[in-house]
Formats: structure tokens, sequence, C-alpha cells
């Protein structure tokens, strides 16, 4: 069923997707209907779909203003709207926005696009990182609205926001710095933002200036064609600037499938105490009720808990005030669903990976697989490596210069990474140049350097000049491989073909894949030192280099109840996939148990290890251990209805169910 498409539903230029008139009526429909609303204002109108959609419903505002860079766009919004004031301007340098009581309904489906990879184009105004951020800044300096407690926020979070962040980062800040006090904001997000590390500063944001009402879902990917991730539509209020303790609310959260929709609404077959549609949706978000029915579900989180990824990476971040930290860090991350779980049991108290002694991180990087990825053919003092197939020939080269990797799970055979099992590798080039480059080499260095095989150099000078046809650029060009390079004036210490000095978190003792398909599995990688296996930025890694604790976390990490905590706080993808951050793994805490059961679990990881397999035996022996803190009254509850939910929660994501 996809009549409900919107035909404006178009890939826009910026990174932005069209709202669509359906998406933009359910947004406005879950905010209040008594809102007293005279301003509205989209910073990035786009076709107009959410302006429109806010205007139907508060047609006694006063100002309605849309912004969009894009040209080619604004006259159909001129047209849809034309009680609006609609301009042609970069909003972040718009003056028009900063008005002194600020706007009663920030609305908006801010742009997703990586504009750190990009440079400022003058033909169709794109601003680059740089440009925006500093933008950003000037307007948090000049504006009317903020006091001097929330310019001091705002600026610090402009300021120290990730360079990985997509351009929906700075759009989130802006929007938040010109709601009035008490006013809305209303946005379309990917999922996504739920997770993503570098959204951390919007989930800070929120928590400390806004109350955030509700969270609706599209569970199936069913909002817009062909998304990659799933939708989400967010409603918050401004309040005042506090401490997370103190801003602690409650949000409702929907899930909302295709079951429900019709042609005229996304949620038209949608009933709720006597409410059809849009009715029984608002009902649900001012009562707050906690219900589920065929097609769609909604459930009340605490505040904290929306945000995973910001309790286990809060202590990293310069912006974060020094109570906030005192509060997340001694708070024990448990998912709204599993807490309610153990909640009837008796009190356990639980260990965090860093109390066990470990870190996370992700694997290495390289940001042009293909030049930076090979098949090893043989390896002794010389290698031979087969590369891909844009060169596709066999090279000799010195041994120094490979080094064994896994660049994704089905390279491994089980979950047990070895060492002579890899077929594939990494050309990790450090202490040689090409012979052009030798003499462009700081004076500083040069003595650390000598010249490569003949073979690496030619490899090296054709992907120079090699452009990639899925990047439409050189490999040296690629924003990941730009930074490899390093020099001081005309002089180089580095250059473009030389992977990163390589850290633990590249050759890690454990790690997940960062996509899943079916349940997330943790591998064990046996680390032989002087032949380290290095580990691809497509894996969360652990380390630790206790061999004892290495071989209990990677049972506890196959339990059930570890399966079940990434499964609640990842991201569902497009086709089923789960998408997790180094940050969710990183807040995982697991029940405390003896040194006894630690022992066991030890026996087990190396069973599993042996055989590079769990069975169902060992897999209940491991669940059996885990949860035996519960006391024994308790333990068989908890595991079958952790086991239970697990299963349903991959049934609804896969469509599979957990045993076939």
């Amino acid at each position: 069923m996809r009549r409900y498409k919107d035909e404006g539903q178009k890939v826009k230029r910026y990174g932005q997707v069209f709202s669509g008139k359906l998406v933009g009526d359910l947004l406005v429909s879950m905010l209040p209907n008594n809102l007293m609303v005279r301003t509205i204002i989209d910073p990035m109108v786009g076709q107009g779909d959410l302006l429109q959609a806010a205007y139907a419903k508060y047609p006694r505002a006063d100002v309605i203003l849309g912004i969009d860079i894009d040209t080619d766009v604004i006259g159909k919004c001129k047209n849809v709207i034309p009680e609006a004031r609609i301009l042609i301007k970069d909003a972040f340098k718009s003056e028009e926005i900063d008005i002194a009581d600020g706007w009663d309904l920030v609305i908006t489906n801010p742009p997703y696009i990586r504009y750190q990879t990009l440079k400022s184009n003058p033909e169709i105004g794109l601003p680059d990182g740089k440009e925006l951020r500093e933008s950003l800044i000037n307007h948090i300096k000049s504006s009317r609205l903020l006091d001097d407690r929330d310019r001091h926020l705002y600026l610090e979070i402009a300021k120290n926001y990730s360079g990985l962040s997509d351009m929906a980062v700075p759009s989130w800040i802006l929007c938040a710095s010109i709601v009035k006090k008490v006013g809305y904001m209303a946005m379309v997000v990917p999922e996504t933002w739920l997770s993503r590390d570098y959204a951390l500063p919007i989930h800070y944001l929120l928590l400390r200036c806004f109350e955030i009402i509700a969270i609706a879902r599209d569970v199936e990917s069913a909002w817009f064609e062909n998304a990659e991730v799933r939708t989400c539509l967010v409603i918050c209020k401004r309040k005042e600037n506090d401490s997370i303790e103190n801003s602690y609310s409650d949000t409702v959260v929907l899930e909302i499938s295709s079951r429900i929709m019709n042609q005229d609404s996304l949620v038209g077959n949608m009933r709720y105490e006597g409410g059809v549609g849009a009715e029984a949706l608002n009902q649900i978000i001012s009562t707050r009720a906690i219900c589920s029915f065929e097609g769609f579900s909604s459930r009340v989180v605490p505040g904290l808990e929306l945000f995973p990824g910001l309790v286990g990476g809060i202590s990293e971040q310069k912006w974060i005030y020094k109570e906030d930290k005192l509060k997340v860090e001694n708070c024990t991350y448990l998912p709204n669903e599993m807490r309610a779980i153990v909640s009837k049991c008796n009190e356990v108290e639980y260990d965090s990976l860093e109390a066990l002694g470990w870190s996370v991180g992700q694997g290495l990087r390289t940001g042009a697989n293909d030049f930076f990825y090979a098949q090893l053919l043989s390896e002794d003092s010389m290698s031979v490596v087969k590369t891909e197939s844009w060169y596709d020939r066999e090279i000799e080269l010195s041994s120094d210069n490979v080094r064994k990797a896994i660049k994704k799970q089905s390279d491994v055979n089980g979950l047990v990474v070895n060492y002579k099992d890899l077929e594939r590798c990494i050309f990790y080039i450090q202490h040689q140049v090409r012979q052009i480059d030798y003499q462009r080499l700081s004076h500083k260095v040069i003595e650390k350097f000598t010249l490569m095989d003949p073979g690496l150099e030619d490899y090296v000078t054709k992907g120079e000049k090699y452009i990639s046809p899925s990047h439409k650029k050189a490999f040296k060009e690629l924003s990941a491989v730009i930074t490899n390079e390093k020099k001081t004036g005309d002089e180089f210490e580095r250059f473009w073909y030389m992977l990163p000095p390589l850290k633990e978190r590249h050759v890690p003792n454990l790690c997940i894949s960062r996509v899943c398909g079916e349940s997330p599995e943790t591998m064990y990688v046996n680390q032989i030192s002087g032949k380290e296996i290095i580990v691809d930025a497509n894996f969360i890694t652990l380390w630790n280099p206790d061999y004892h604790s290495q071989v209990i976390l990677f049972a506890l990490l196959n339990s059930t109840w570890a399966k079940l905590f990434f499964e609640v706080t990842g991201t569902a993808m497009g086709g089923g996939a789960l998408k997790i951050e180094a940050s969710h793994v990183r807040k995982i805490v697991f029940p405390r148990i003896d040194n006894e059961k630690k022992n066991e679990l030890e026996s087990i990881g190396k069973t599993i290890i042996k055989r590079r397999s769990i069975n169902k035996s060992l897999q209940e022996q491991i669940d059996e251990i885990v949860t035996s803190p519960f006391m024994e009254e308790n333990r068989v509850f908890v595991s079958n209805q952790l086991e239970e939910l697990l299963s349903r929660k991959i049934q609804e994501r896969t469509g599979r169910n957990y045993d076939e």
C-alpha cells in the first residue's frame, strides 16, 4: 500500500527529503489543539509542506515565515502558502529569524547531509562546515532572545559539536535557539538521531532546555519512498535551562505502522477511546496513555532513557555542565523495557564495562577501502597481494607494509578471529615513500623513511590518479583520506597513502559488527604479539590486556541480556538491519556476579573459542549465570522474559522469528 505517497517527496539538492502533505499533517496533529500560536517559522522550508500544515492548524497566526537557500523550490512554496513571507536566504545568516520574544512554533525538516565532505559551492550557495559553524556562532552571540545562561550553553555546543556531524546538528541548534519560552519546536528526523554519537549535543540541549513531549516512530519505513532509515517526528516545548536532574521529564513514544494508514492520513485508521485518526493521536499524547493496539502502541519513557548514547559518552564532552556529568555518570542505565522486567525482582548491583576494566571504541577507518584493502596471497619476508578490481593485479612488497585485517563479519568463520584463517589485508605504509615524495619530506623526519618497493610505488601512483566511480573523485581527495597528509609549509611529514598509526582500538580483543542482520554477536579476536589483527571501522571494538577478562566478557556479550540491550538501544535500519554505536556498548551493564560464577563463565568462554560457535546448551548456561543474581525464584522469570522480549524485538525488526 503506497498510494498515499506524495509526489513532493523527492531528494533535495541540499540533503533534504521533502516531507509531503501527509507527514506534515501528522507532525502538526501531535501539537496541542489549544495553543495560542501567533508566529510560525520554518527555517528550511523547502516546498512548504510543514509550514502549510502548521498554518492550517493555527490559521490565526500573524507572522508566517519560511526560509530556504534552494531557489528551485521557493516558487512552489509561495504558491501553496500565499499568506506566508517566503525568503530565499541562508537561515544561519538571516536577521529575520531573530525576533525579541522568540517564535511560538518552529517547525522544519532539517537537511541531512555530511557538509564537512563538501566544499563551498558558489553556484548554489551551499556553505561548508567552517562557514556554517561560524554563522551559527555569530547568530547565537547576537541573539536578542537568549539570556546569558542560555547563550553560554548554546555557544559551548556550537563551538564543540563534532566535525563528523551532518548539517542537521547545527540546524537543530539554530531552531532551538529561536523558540520562545513555552513555545514549541516540531521536527522531522531520521530515527538515527536517537543514537548517533554526533547528535549528542542535540540530546543534551533538549534535556536542558526543552520538555520532549512526544516522539512518533515510523516502524516500517513507510512514510518516505526508498527510505534507508525509519523516520521520527518530534515535538518539544521550550522551558528554563536547568540541570538534567531537575528537568527530568517523561516522553510519550508512539510506534506507528502502515496498518493504520489510509490515503488521507498516516494515522487515518487509528482509534482510541472514541477518537479516530488525528483526534485519537492527540488524545493519547495529551493523556500520556500507555496502550498497544493493532497497528500502533504508545509508552512513556523517562527523558534520559531516550538517549543511551548521551549516557555512555557524556564524560568525554567539553560542553557538559559538571553537575550533569555527575548525575549521568552515577546512574545505572537500563533500557525502559529491561527495567520493567527486573523492577519487581530483588534488587541487584550492576557492573559497567568501565568497572570491569574495559575500553570501547571503533575500528580502523580507511576512508578508501578499494585502495587500502587487498587479498593476501602469501606472506614471508616479502608478501604477495591481489589488489581490488580497479588495479587488478598481484603485487610483491615488503611484509612491513601489509597487515592482516577483518573488514566485515563474513571474513570470519564463526565467532573467533584467528590470524591464520584471514585472507584479507590492508596496505599499512608508515616509513616508505615514493621516489617523488622523498624529495618533499621535511628535514626533521627524512631519516625515518626509505623508498618503496617498485610494485607498491606503481600501485600508489596509479591510485593517486584513479577516479573512483562510486565517489566521483580520486582516493586522495576523500574526506577521511585527506587527513592522513601532514605537512608544515611545503614540507611533508606524512602522505595521503599512509594510514594513521595503529591504536589499541584498531587491534582489539573483542569486536561487534556495527550493522547486524540478525541478533548482535560478539567475536573474540585472538591477538598474537607481532601478528596483530586489524579490525575495520565496521566494528565496535573492545580491549583489555587481561586474558581472563577477555574470555569472561566474550561470554557475557553473547548472553541474551547483552543481545537484548543492543536490540532495544540500537537503531533499526532499512531492510531490517540493526545499527549499533560505540556509545551503546559503553553503557551496557551486567548484573554483578561472584568470582565462582566468573570462573564458570570463563570456562564456557574457552569452550566457545574452541568450538567457534554457541549452541543452545552453552547459551542457556551463559544466561543462567547472567541472571543468577536475581535469586532462584526470580531468575527463571527474568530469563524467560528477556528471551521472549528479544525474540519479539527481532521479529518486529526483521519479520523473522529469532529461532529461525
